[in-house]
């Protein structure tokens, strides 16, 4: 009998503190738009290197059309110089995803990649020599690499080149073209990311679990509330705790508003380590976790670094 009361008294609690946490955030619906850096991968020798001015004028047009769309848009090189050397060249996928996840003042959550593919084809008719630009574009979440998605344009029937066009003349001509280009492939980009961190609703994901029969006291928590923002993967570890402090925990961490997932990684007999997604920012994950701390009655610490969450139980006598 005892023991059943323990269980409904926990089940009460847990229902009560996912709708105190889905109370709490409701005026802050969704977390803030992502922070956004736009890069160029040209490790590819036919690509357009970085420095050249139809890579500048692409990679302004892709900024400036991305920022217009609400999202906060990064410099590389403003927000990079402090490790790593400004202006490299040839650079592959790899070397700016490291950078991208390096940066942590301001953390950055969406890396945009783009390529520069220009030439010219001469007619086999006539001396009329038509530029060919192509440039594809993907969108990746710098903390889980997960893809959210990608565009290109090309094969589109450009004007002819002037008589007599120099270099000059070339860059100026295609890096118009680039430009325009690069403006359609923004756009598209910016519409797939609006479609990933689109609100969802709360019966979707993260609703609390069902009161417990015979507990009318409790408050539910409102069920149509929406979960927006993009969405974000954390390493929570628990250290210290006892088998049944895990269980609760896990079953805590399953109830905070806007939860997507989550997966066990590693546990054992005092630790426990899980992958958890989650359509929260850190600021309301970490608020979350020491709130279920307290509910839990257990005296510990919460540390968060890069995507990581440790949560340490400190011992008491």
């Amino acid at each position: 009998m005892l023991a059943r009361a323990k269980k409904t008294s926990f089940a009460a609690a847990l229902f009560a503190l996912a709708a105190g946490l889905a109370l709490s955030a409701a005026p802050a619906q969704a977390q803030g738009r992502p922070n956004l850096v736009v890069m160029g991968e040209d490790a590819d020798d036919d690509a357009v290197p970085r420095g050249n001015r139809i890579f500048q004028r692409v990679i302004a047009e892709l900024s400036e059309t991305m920022n217009l769309r609400g999202y906060n848009v990064y410099d590389e090189t403003a927000v990079a110089m402090g490790f790593t050397q400004a202006n490299r060249v040839r650079r592959r996928d790899a070397e700016l995803i490291e950078v991208a996840r390096t940066v942590q003042n301001p953390p950055l959550d969406v890396v945009a990649v783009f390529q520069i593919y220009a030439s010219a084809s001469k007619s086999a008719y006539s001396d009329i020599v038509r530029p060919e630009v192509r440039i594809p574009g993907r969108l990746l979440n710098v903390r889980t690499g997960q893809s959210l998605g990608s565009f290109e344009v090309a094969g589109l029937q450009l004007p002819p080149l002037p008589q007599g066009c120099d270099r000059e003349c070339l860059l100026e001509r295609v890096g118009a073209e680039a430009k325009s280009i690069a403006g359609d492939v923004a756009a598209a980009l910016a519409a797939k990311l609006d479609g990933v961190i689109a609100p969802r609703r709360r019966a979707e994901a993260g609703a609390p679990p069902p009161a417990p029969a015979g507990n009318a006291a409790v408050a539910a928590a409102p069920g149509g509330e929406a979960c927006g923002g993009l969405p974000s993967a954390y390493v929570v570890k628990l250290n210290g705790f006892s088998a049944q402090e895990v269980q609760a925990a896990e079953e805590y961490m399953a109830a905070f508003r806007c939860y997507e997932h989550h997966r066990p990684v590693r546990a054992g007999g005092a630790t426990a380590e899980y992958w958890y997604e989650t359509r929260s920012d850190s600021a309301r994950l970490g608020r979350n976790l020491r709130l279920m701390l307290e509910h839990m009655s257990a005296p510990g610490q919460v540390q968060f670094s890069g995507n990581t969450f440790v949560i340490s139980r400190v011992a008491t006598r």
